[in-house]
């Protein structure tokens, strides 16, 4: 097939469902020390909707907060700044995720699941580490693969040679798209948060997320975006076709302090987070 490159699939960024307006404002702030509390209410009190999600997600048992809570004010005091980020983009990222992605072998809702087990492990990790378990690492694991709703497409018209080159030449999937379209997943995705105005760590994570770059190398957003989609994988989290050619790095662990034993200790931490995830993220729950 005739070979793409950015600017061609253009067009097809700007299909996707944008995130709502207020979600936008929100991602474009999150790298932005001075943003708190009262900034966050200012931009989202007027949106009845996310508003009535925010309340919904905050009663969920991902948090498990101790009394119902019903106001925003009172969200807002228990959940601090973070929570709440997380809160309004995995409000806003979940109408983006329910297509099919054919390309991939992946059936509707299996991205989206696929993302959320990332997410949730990302912040398993983080917290594991003692590194802080923000709303950055959070958006860039939860977006990591959103490059595919938009490549999906030519995926699945060049499916037959992409898998030759996994097959025959021991290619990583990425790497084989970019061999036969021209372009991967985790660049188109990097290209939609710039078109969407995310913070550039956000940006560089998503398209570093397959170590593939030298700049990757020193990105620590990138490389823990990186090691919870690998674990991810491991445990067969709807993978799709692509998981099934992963490109293992297993220094990412040794830079993290991380040896095989400590493996199964986050596995153990994930599974019940998972659990818990499955009402905030409206989730059928299927790993």
């Amino acid at each position: 097939m005739m070979k793409i490159d950015i600017a061609h699939i253009l067009p097809d960024i700007k299909s996707l469902p944008p995130f709502p307006e207020v979600t936008q404002k929100v991602i474009a702030t999150l790298d932005d020390p001075e943003v708190g509390i009262q900034e966050l209410v200012e931009i989202v009190q007027y949106d009845p909707n996310l508003t009535a999600n925010i309340l919904k997600m905050s009663n969920s048992a991902y948090f498990g907060f101790p009394r119902e809570v019903h106001s925003l004010n009172q969200a807002l005091l228990y959940l601090g700044t973070q929570n709440l980020f997380k809160i309004i983009i995995a409000s806003g990222a979940t109408r983006l995720y329910g297509r099919c992605c054919n390309g991939y072998i992946l059936d509707q809702g299996e991205l989206w699941r696929h993302s959320v087990s990332t997410a949730v492990m990302a912040s398993v990790i983080s917290r594991w580490l003692g590194v802080p378990d923000g709303a950055l690492l959070f958006t860039a694991a939860l977006l990591h693969d959103i490059g595919k709703l938009v490549l999906d497409y030519y995926v699945h018209d060049a499916f037959t040679e992409i898998m030759a080159l996994v097959k025959e030449g021991n290619y990583a999937f990425q790497e084989a798209e970019r061999a036969v379209i021209g372009i991967d997943h985790a660049a188109v995705g990097g290209e939609i948060a710039r078109q969407w105005n995310f913070p550039d760590k956000i940006r560089l994570a998503i398209a570093y997320h397959h170590l593939e770059s030298p700049e990757a190398l020193k990105n620590d957003l990138a490389l823990l975006v990186y090691l919870a989609d690998l674990l991810v994988i491991i445990l067969g989290a709807n993978l799709g076709v692509d998981g099934l050619a992963y490109r293992g790095h297993p220094w990412v662990m040794k830079h993290f302090g991380l040896r095989v034993r400590h493996l199964e200790q986050l596995l153990a931490l994930f599974w019940p987070e998972m659990q818990k995830a499955q009402e905030f993220f409206n989730l059928d729950f299927r790993v």
